[in-house]
């Protein structure tokens, strides 16, 4: 199949120039990305044939739920990875909705008759455990994630022969109202009033379950009809904020948190609906060549390595089919010529990269939940030309010293505390080499933990409205500096946290860039 593919492409290319290296088709690097990850689950899993994580809180669901990706990943039945997790988890008792659903979808996903009344159980421990018709954690709270995980082993469950009242699904319904948002989005808990796409998905999710078991039962039929508004209002509502990349909040805001998880409740929400595309997007495309890219070379995914994200990102690659085991190490081999004809990705500034520290500083302006900051600025970050006894946007430039090892607390710095506020700095870089030189490649990054937008020589380069618990240093920005000066300009928005700001240079790779001139004097300054 590969080879063959190979050869046509090698065959369009002229005598005089080899062809170009061809693109490895997406399917295929899929496959290859699910089999590095499944590799990645089966070292992780441990002597006793059970998955570490949350057993106090949910005993036996890691276990349950690598299996089932283990399952759904095109591992067999027999294999010794699923049949040591099996035996694992015989002996547990479900005290948690989120394990005593993995449990059933692990059932349901084995195809094997003899795992019914395993299944049995668990079902009836999610029947038992609801409240005002939806689910919660062991120690009660009202939850919309527990909530789409329970409904999908409901219909695991029904897959299997199972019974499940048609009351369950309605009195579901019912309850599905309390994480409805008045903005029509959907909230993780009862009254958190900041609905976000992965929750939305979610709910979404769970009305397809419902519209599914709906065909035999005309309580749930009638009811899912009157409420046809609602889901009306949460498609609108992600479409109007939709970015499989990106799980966004109510006012176009985003965080990297549950991004994994959030995905996997994109794919189980159009997948259930046949839904290829959602507000024009094909969301598993970009969604997939997105996490090709976040894998990483031991097969996981997320930032800590873990066992969730990395089950959530092969159920939503899973969409593609495995290729045989026998296509493996050429495809492999393939995918590894590619790899070394383009430079590594770097994940970090190296530790002598050249440290901003002289800006200009306007701010901060303050800002309302849903209006101004960088949804809504009050100045042109293209238009700043900061100098001495100057505004913008009646507040005054002042020239800043920013701390050389670290981030700078800007409300610190210039006394000025608060929370909801945007800030402004500007400088200016001059890149080496006369008429002719070649310009240079390189990165900025920023040590943020919320939104930003950046200008070079009044361009705007990169504007994204990202939440995080912390302090970054994640964020880096390519850039191309021609010889000569260039200016640069970076809004930073403090909603929640510290109006926290640090910059470095680097090179593409990383590394440090020699050359590179900071001056924080205007260069009609300078000349004179």
């Amino acid at each position: 199949m590969l080879p063959l593919l190979l050869f046509a492409l090698a065959q369009a290319g002229t005598p005089e120039a080899p062809p170009a290296a061809p693109e490895i088709p997406l399917a295929l690097r899929v496959n290859d990305a699910i089999a590095l990850g499944v590799q990645f689950l089966r070292r992780a899993q441990q002597r006793d044939g059970s998955f570490p994580g949350f057993e106090a809180e949910h005993p036996g669901g890691m276990t349950a739920m690598a299996a089932f990706t283990l399952a759904k990943s095109g591992v067999r039945r027999g294999d010794p990875a699923i049949t040591r997790a099996l035996g694992a988890l015989s002996g547990v008792e479900f005290k948690s909705v989120y394990s005593a659903s993995a449990h059933v979808l692990l059932c349901d996903a084995l195809h094997d008759p003899a795992r019914v009344e395993d299944a049995r159980r668990s079902l009836e421990f999610l029947l038992a455990n609801r409240q005002q018709g939806v689910w919660a954690y062991p120690w009660g709270h009202l939850c919309d994630s527990n909530t789409q995980f329970a409904l999908l082993a409901l219909r695991a469950a029904r897959r299997m022969g199972l019974d499940v009242p048609e009351s369950v699904f309605v009195e579901a319904l019912e309850g599905l109202e309390i994480f409805r948002d008045d903005s029509g989005g959907f909230t993780y808990a009862p009254g958190d009033h900041n609905p976000n796409a992965g929750i939305t998905c979610a709910a979404l999710a769970s009305l397809a379950v419902m519209q599914e078991a709906a065909a035999g039962m005309p309580r749930l039929r009638a009811a899912l009809e009157r409420k046809a508004a609602v889901r009306t209002e949460a498609e609108k509502w992600l479409e109007k904020r939709f970015d499989p990349l990106r799980n966004t909040l109510i006012d176009g805001a985003w965080r990297p948190a549950w991004q994994f998880a959030y995905m996997w409740a994109l794919e189980r929400w159009c997948g259930l609906t046949q839904r290829e595309r959602v507000a024009g997007r094909d969301w598993y495309e970009e969604g997939a060549t997105w996490l090709l890219d976040e894998q990483a070379r031991d097969g996981s995914f997320g930032r800590t390595h873990d066992l969730p994200d990395t089950c959530f990102a092969l159920l939503f690659l899973r969409r593609a089919t495995v290729t045989e085991d026998a296509e493996l190490a050429e495809i492999n081999a393939e995918l590894e010529r590619a790899r070394a004809q383009r430079p590594p990705h770097p994940m970090r500034a190296a530790d002598d990269a050249h440290r901003l520290t002289d800006w200009w500083l306007a701010g901060p302006w303050a800002t309302s939940p849903n209006e101004g900051g960088l949804l809504d600025p009050p100045f042109d970050g293209a238009e700043a030309r900061p100098r001495e006894r100057t505004k913008i946007a009646r507040r005054d430039w002042e020239r800043v010293k920013l701390l050389a090892e670290r981030w700078t607390d800007l409300e610190k710095l210039v006394e000025r505390p608060g929370n909801r506020q945007l800030w402004l700095l500007s400088t200016w870089i001059s890149a080496p080499g006369g008429e002719g030189a070649a310009p240079l490649d390189a990165l900025l990054w920023l040590e943020l933990d919320e939104g930003w937008q950046v200008w070079l020589d009044g361009q705007s380069l990169s504007r994204e409205r990202r939440r995080t618990p912390n302090m970054q240093s994640d964020v880096n920005i390519p850039l191309h500096l021609a010889p000569g000066e260039h200016s640069l300009s970076v809004a930073i928005e403090d909603l929640h946290g510290v109006s926290g700001f640090g910059a470095l240079l680097t090179d593409a790779a990383g590394k440090a860039l020699p050359g590179v001139v900071e001056h924080g004097d205007p260069p009609q300054t300078r000349a004179r």
